[in-house]
């Protein structure tokens, strides 16, 4: 039995793999590091000194941007989840770097709050490529579901 294309797009999201934030209004793609916390949001590790913390301050009068987070893997394809990202702060900042650790755990996240900070993505859209093939994900089925094992 083949995994329901939400757990493939889980497994893809959980931050083992390096992704790439496409941001409204920014000209070229941009490296993220990232993590999948239980509720299947993506928390991006942005630089406070980076191009895409740039990218990823919003417009005068918003308080997120829109971002596309896609992650490629040579088994399951691509993945793109669309949303707006919202930049963290105290204690949700501190609660989200352990949840992020407990998945992806990078010496970066000691500085979230200092020269770091975490954004957190709220998923719109979730599509799923794989060969010849696209598949819209219902956003419902993809944050109920678990990641694969192994």
């Amino acid at each position: 039995m083949y995994p329901s294309p939400a757990a493939v797009a889980r497994t893809m999201a959980t931050g083992r793999l390096l992704g790439t934030a496409h941001v409204r209004g920014y000209r070229c793609p941009l490296r993220v590091r990232h993590a999948t916390g239980a509720d299947g949001r993506p928390l991006l590790l942005v630089h406070d000194h980076s191009h895409l913390a740039t990218a990823l301050r919003p417009e005068p009068g918003d308080t997120d941007t829109g971002v596309i987070l896609s992650v490629d893997h040579c088994e399951h394809g691509r993945l793109w989840l669309s949303g707006w990202a919202t930049r963290l702060d105290g204690a949700e900042a501190r609660a989200a770097a352990c949840e992020f650790a407990a998945v992806n755990p990078l010496p970066d996240l000691l500085g979230v709050g200092e020269e770091h900070a975490l954004y957190r993505l709220d998923v719109a859209e979730v599509r799923l490529a794989h060969g010849e093939s696209l598949v819209d994900v219902d956003v419902d089925e993809y944050l109920a579901a678990a990641p694969l094992r192994g």
